[in-house]
């Protein structure tokens, strides 16, 4: 893909909106996007409601109000106001690292919706994937959770570093879309990631949604088909072709 690197931004960038024709002619992969996002919401507001507030918040700051009752800061042990305080720090997290842990449970469901969006958009179809496939893409997804989640930590409290590791964050985040379907068509980690730094606009691109409140991790799901379509207009796409017709011959 020859490409100036504000070009591959903007193919980046554009790749998740293309991606919505791809689910407009495919209902079946939208709902299995959709479905780990239900689940996924639904666990996490009763895990918030009835673990974190009932269990926890709820009890610790009832005690505190009892024994600051008398006190000028009582109005902040208000239990309105600590459940809202709570729910909208919930709602951050959720939108900071609900993508790495969705992608990392719904992994296999994904696995699926980028290799029909690749073999789509490239015509050519996709190996068969095995069980320990669908094993390694977890690990693969969980081991990337944790790189996600260590790039914020240190950018928090890193300040020095802040600016480097956010640029370099939005480049991890889109490469982590497109590598899922480098990964399915079964590339040493070398080349994934050697792809990436070849095509650093691209993963930058598509990088910048997850960084867009909420969209990162509420359409995950749209990530990994708009991974497969770069990958399918790309060079390893046509090279994974060719391969594919050497072995046909």
């Amino acid at each position: 893909m020859s490409h100036s690197p504000i070009q591959q931004i903007i193919i980046g960038f554009k790749a998740p909106l293309h991606s919505v024709s791809f689910f407009k002619s495919n209902k079946g992969m939208l709902i299995l996007g959709v479905i780990p996002h239900i689940f996924n919401l639904l666990f996490y507001i009763w895990l918030i409601r009835n673990i974190i507030i009932a269990k926890w918040i709820r009890p610790l700051f009832n005690s505190l109000s009892t024994n600051w009752h008398d006190s000028f800061i009582a109005p902040i042990f208000n239990p309105t106001l600590i459940e809202s305080v709570v729910w909208i720090v919930g709602i951050l997290f959720y939108g900071i690292f609900g993508t790495a842990f969705v992608n990392a449970f719904a992994s296999p469901l994904y696995d699926i919706i980028a290799q029909k969006a690749y073999e789509k958009t490239s015509g050519t179809p996709i190996r068969q994937q095995s069980f320990m496939d669908f094993i390694d893409s977890i690990i693969s997804e969980v081991t990337k959770g944790i790189i996600i989640i260590s790039i914020v930590i240190i950018s928090f409290f890193v300040q020095i570093f802040a600016p480097l590791v956010f640029f370099v964050g939005i480049w991890y985040l889109g490469w982590s879309s497109i590598d899922r379907t480098l990964l399915l068509m079964n590339l040493p980690l070398r080349k994934r990631f050697i792809f990436g730094i070849r095509n650093w606009g691209l993963c930058f691109g598509l990088g910048i949604w997850n960084y867009i409140p909420l969209i990162g991790a509420i359409f995950s799901f749209a990530m990994a088909a708009a991974g497969a379509i770069i990958v399918a207009e790309s060079k390893a796409g046509e090279a994974y072709v060719e391969d594919q017709n050497d072995l046909n011959l």
